[in-house]
């Protein structure tokens, strides 16, 4: 996971684990935490425990099997 700060941010929209877990079709704010600490997606820390990560990042994980 990195951490970043605000400036590194610019042009992301960044987004909670729940709305992320909700983004990629209903799956558990934990799956999204794991695909954090595993490196499929960066994960930002805001504060001393609240992580979000790119809504971009998201949606570019979870297409449909059609476009791959």
């Amino acid at each position: 996971m990195s951490r970043r700060s605000g400036s590194s941010n610019a042009g992301k929209t960044l987004i909670s684990l729940r709305d992320a877990a909700d983004l990629a079709g209903g799956v558990h704010p934990r799956t999204v935490r794991r695909w954090v600490e595993g490196g499929l997606l960066e994960g930002f820390q805001v504060g001393p425990r609240l992580i979000k990560v790119d809504r971009d990042q998201v949606l570019a994980l979870v297409r449909p099997l059609s476009q791959v």
